[in-house]
């Protein structure tokens, strides 16, 4: 477990700025400056997830350099994914006792290597702390299980608020428990004393303490202590707009296969094959053996918890590839009872020894695959995990503009207009947060000219022949795929500029 837990590091630590920020994980860098710099937090029930991921992300912006919004970079954002995707790792232990030693010590590794897992590892959004939290609660609720004890109860209620907290789409999973765990315990019970044996197991002290515990987290973070006491019926509400958004009214819809695709076989156009293949059918032979098997009640449940929630993962019309994760944890669980299950299938001592290095040399390939993910094709669409991702070239643009900047008379006083329709510019707000005149427009208004200008090229602006060459297109960059902004410059301040630079340059 310590090994898993050094290699998840060495994966997820290095280079956290190898690509820009996603628009999805600048707006949450917005959200967690504001509760930085001015202590408040307003949960928006319409928009964004809840607040767990900014108050979790608080300490590592305390212990950091920066002191202002525009001093902090993007691998201190993300250092907080970063410790909830390592921390799955010793909650594993939670399982050991029910799974056995040998597949917790698989899951440990294959959470450690996994493509899926170090990506959104490293990745400024709510997806991992809310997988974090999700093992947690399955974690406590299975040792309340076994022991009946109300410290497992509590753990387990703090646990489920906190997954509320994280996002909204904590319900799918807490649905998928339920069922799971009701077919579990009426499997194990005789015909005629099913429904009894149910009540019997019910015990209202432990719940109210599990209630409780959960209702002071919802109470704390969603009135982000007490300063916000409508976002306390703000987290009923949201589910409003995020239903719509479920039921097909959003950009985000997908087929049936969109996340077994990216996780079976992806392979675009001049890119290599792209594959986690080991974990699924791991994961297929875990399962099996865990329903027809005799398996312990805990492998049935984690069984009957990842098909239920899979199938309403891949249901459900609205997907991006993140949400994948939650019921990927269950499948590398799985894995690893399938991993140690083909290990224990082998009597002779040197065929044991042969599949073990045969699944380490899979696991291996996994590797290949992460260090390829992360660092090499961090930001290419052909890389399964990457979807609408800001363009590296959107670094070169920021550069150019605080050149500019650094030559103006104004400096950072400088007025920035960056226009687009629907919104459509982030995160290029965050990447300009050092300017104290930004203007935003969703169209050209009447008036679009400023010393820096950023033009969705959609507008069509054309600033250089309206001004009379008294402005100067200074290059087109891309945002995303797709999508380009065109830079602006007056004359006179682009050429003190150009004057600055090195020969050449």
């Amino acid at each position: 477990m310590l090994l898993a837990i050094a290699g998840a590091l060495i994966f997820r630590v290095p280079k956290l700025a190898t690509r820009p920020l996603h628009n999805d994980e600048a707006v949450n860098a917005v959200k967690v400056a504001g509760l930085w710099q001015d202590g408040r937090y307003v949960y928006d029930p319409d928009e964004y997830h809840g607040p767990a991921l900014y108050y979790a992300t608080l300490p590592f912006l305390w212990l950091s350099a920066a002191r202002h919004p525009g001093e902090l970079d993007d691998a201190t954002l993300r250092f907080a994914p970063v410790a909830f995707g390592v921390g799955l790792i010793p909650l594993l232990l939670l399982f050991a006792p029910g799974l056995g030693r040998s597949a917790v010590a698989w899951a440990g590794l294959f959470i450690a290597v996994s493509p899926a897992m170090v990506f959104y590892s490293r990745y400024f959004i709510h997806e991992m702390v809310l997988v974090f939290f999700t093992a947690l609660t399955l974690g406590a609720s299975w040792r309340y299980w076994q022991t009946r004890s109300a410290g497992w109860a509590v753990l387990a209620g703090t646990g489920m608020a906190l997954m509320y907290t994280t996002k909204e789409t904590f319900v799918i999973s807490v649905a998928a428990l339920g069922l799971a765990g009701i077919a579990t315990a009426w499997g194990m019970m005789e015909k005629p004393k099913r429904v009894q044996g149910l009540l019997a197991l019910w015990n209202w002290r432990h719940f109210a303490l599990a209630l409780g515990a959960g209702f002071m987290i919802w109470l704390l973070l969603f009135s982000s202590f007490f300063t916000n006491f409508a976002g306390l019926l703000d987290s009923f509400r949201t589910y409003l707009p995020w239903l719509k958004r479920a039921g097909g009214q959003s950009p985000h819809i997908h087929p049936w296969y969109f996340y077994l695709h990216r996780l079976a076989w992806f392979h675009p156009a001049k890119s290599p094959v792209w594959t986690e293949g080991l974990i699924l059918v791991l994961a297929i032979i875990g399962a099996t053996v865990s329903l027809v098997g005799r398996k312990s009640h805990l492998h049935r449940f984690l069984a009957l918890y990842t098909l239920i929630l899979t199938a309403a993962y891949c249901t459900i019309s609205y997907k991006t590839p993140w949400c994948l994760l939650n019921f990927y944890y269950g499948m590398i669980l799985l894995a690893g009872v399938g991993a140690a299950t083909l290990v224990a299938s082998c009597r002779a001592p040197a065929m044991k020894m042969v599949t073990i290095a045969l699944l380490l040399a899979l696991t291996l390939q996994l590797s290949a695959q992460t260090r390829r993910a992360n660092f090499v094709y961090a930001a290419d669409p052909r890389n399964p995990y990457v979807y609408a991702q800001t363009s590296p070239e959107l670094v070169q643009l920021v550069q150019r503009i605080n050149g500019i900047a650094r030559v103006a008379p104004s400096g950072y006083q400088t007025v920035v207009k960056v226009m687009a329709t629907d919104n459509d510019y982030w995160p290029m707000p965050w990447y300009l947060q050092r300017f104290q005149h930004v203007d935003l427009h969703d169209r050209l208004p009447d008036d679009p000219f400023a010393p820096i200008v950023l033009a969705s090229s959609k507008l069509n602006a054309r600033l250089d022949d309206k001004s009379d060459r008294k402005w100067i297109m200074a290059g087109i960059f891309a945002l995303r795929p797709g999508k380009f902004f065109e830079l602006y410059v007056e004359l006179e301040l682009w050429k003190k500029f150009v004057a600055t630079r090195p020969p050449g340059d």
